[in-house]
């Protein structure tokens, strides 16, 4: 097999275990419960959920379903409780920012809100995507490669 067949063979076997897909998938956590799941964070065992196929909550039922992941850090009285999961209600912050209220005395909460799956592991909305133009960047050296190892043959 020519090596620019063996280089577009694997090129289109790797886009075919490109999983497309309409449901969001988040990590699930809190770090009262489990220590990994707060900062740093350490997802290589933590618990992921399809948001999709959560019950909905009782007070949102008919409104909204889980459309994004959500992460919240809660700071109560100097103790800080970290809280991943999915997301009912994105606003115009989404995937942008991340939301800091404050209560009274010595009581905070920062809320961030994003709606790629998985993407409420990192510290920020868009962290995730940051590789997207390397993996692109090799596919097309790739291609552009195997240009100039194709040799034909006359009869």
């Amino acid at each position: 097999m020519s090596p620019f067949m063996e280089k577009t063979l694997l090129l289109f076997g790797f886009i075919c275990c490109i999983q497309v897909t309409t449901a969001l998938m988040c990590y699930d956590c809190n770090s009262e419960f489990d220590p990994r799941c707060g900062d740093p964070f350490q997802p290589y065992s933590i618990g992921q959920v399809n948001c999709s196929k959560q019950e909905p909550l009782e007070h949102l039922k008919d409104k909204y379903k889980p459309t994004l992941c959500r992460k919240t850090v809660q700071k109560i009285y100097g103790k800080t409780r970290i809280v991943r999961g999915c997301g009912y209600i994105p606003d115009e912050r989404t995937d942008l920012l991340c939301i800091r209220r404050s209560g009274t005395h010595d009581v905070a909460a920062i809320y961030c809100s994003c709606t790629k799956d998985l993407c409420n592991g990192a510290n920020s909305p868009s962290a995730q995507w940051m590789m997207l133009p390397v993996v692109l960047s090799a596919g097309v050296a790739l291609m552009l490669n195997s240009r100039h190892t194709i040799r034909f043959q006359s009869s």
